[in-house]
């Protein structure tokens, strides 16, 4: 014989089991409707379950499953005709802030009282994904060494004779005729195809860093000095404020990552304008922060700047930010971009302070 209490002990458990689950868990009715929403789904999509029951499921999801959802549910109503339910697949879903991510979806029918009701639990696959990108990249990034190598050793020697030559051959035309300045073109080309050789062992093979007690300021001001006679800085004004303990970080290579930022500023200032370098300590880190008063990035290509080749430069590799972003993250390090509401570009370094004992 049952307690007379066992009914609502096992409505405990399961309340508690639902709540408890670490996978999102949302109950909708056969119109729709939120019925159930778990703490994990809370965290998962940002909302408090007040805010979501009652109201329409699809408000989870991005378009085109939006807009499918309601008429899915009335066909396998109507039909018994499934998609998803009793099978689950890998869809996304929309947080409150309108993020979309990628999630597992599981719906499960059930009858309660005589009423159809749907189970979805929603597992968050971000991390796999991204896992999974990263895998992608890196094996890229090996495939891209490899060719970089080849390159470097076919390409580039032969390279250097052929920019010998033709210098020779340039030197002795006469100065200021038109097959004089078609050498001197034709060495500017050479070089730039250099450089670009260059650009690509570096970015494909960067070089494992030298961790040492590193003082930014001093590595942003040798910097700044070694742009002194580029000519794509020589009418930009670099304005340099504040310090930080010392970093645990390769100088050469910073001066690299520094170098490259300060000249895309430059460039996307027309060679003009004011750079301001502010430097501080945030979260236990040291925080280099690069802001430009150029046209800015728009919106639509912020996500691609660091995206190797991609480049909006008439004459560029989309290499240089790629490169920087490598580097850093040899150092344990992170980098970000932004527009300001000011205007210009903001390009952020951070990197792990010497003392806080973080090994690259």
């Amino acid at each position: 014989m049952k307690a007379p209490n066992s009914g609502n002990h096992a409505a405990q458990v399961l309340a508690a089991i639902i709540d408890s689950a670490v996978d999102g868990i949302i109950v909708i009715d056969a119109q729709g409707r939120i019925e159930t929403f778990n703490p994990a789904a809370e965290r998962l999509f940002g909302y408090q379950e007040s805010e979501v029951i009652g109201r329409n499921v699809s408000m989870l999801m991005p378009s085109p499953y939006r807009e499918e959802h309601d008429g899915y549910v009335a066909r396998y109503l109507a039909t018994g005709e499934a998609k998803i339910i009793g099978i689950g697949r890998e869809v996304h879903a929309k947080r409150r802030d309108g993020t979309i991510f990628p999630v597992h979806l599981a719906v499960g029918e059930m009858t309660v009282d005589g009423e159809r009701k749907f189970t979805g639990i929603i597992h968050d696959l971000s991390a796999r994904v991204l896992m999974e990108e990263q895998l992608r990249e890196q094996a890229a990034l090996v495939r891209l060494g490899e060719m970089a190598a080849v390159i470097a050793h076919e390409i580039k020697n032969p390279l250097a004779g052929i920019r010998g030559a033709v210098q020779v051959i340039a030197d002795r035309l006469a100065t200021g005729s038109r097959e004089a300045a078609v050498g001197g073109e034709i060495v500017a080309r050479i070089d730039a195809l250099n450089a670009l050789i260059q650009d690509l062992l570096l970015f494909a093979r960067p070089p494992q860093p030298r961790p040492a007690r590193v003082e930014v300021p001093s590595v942003v001001a040798t910097t700044i000095e070694l742009l002194r006679d580029d000519p794509a800085v020589a009418h930009v004004d670099i304005d340099v404020e504040g310090t930080s303990p010392p970093v645990l970080a390769d100088p050469e290579l910073l001066k690299i990552v520094f170098q490259n930022l300060l000249i895309n500023s430059a460039q996307a200032m027309q060679g003009r304008g004011r750079i301001r370098v502010a430097i501080g300590t945030t979260d236990g880190g040291c925080e280099v922060r690069f802001v430009d008063s150029g046209p800015g990035i728009p919106a639509e290509i912020r996500d691609k700047v660091f995206a190797p080749f991609f480049t909006t430069k008439t004459r560029g590799t989309g290499l240089g930010l790629a490169t920087a972003k490598r580097l850093i993250e040899a150092h344990r390090g992170a980098i970000r971009v932004e527009s300001p509401p000011g205007g210009g570009a903001a390009v952020t370094v951070q990197l792990p302070l010497a003392d806080a004992g973080t090994a690259v």
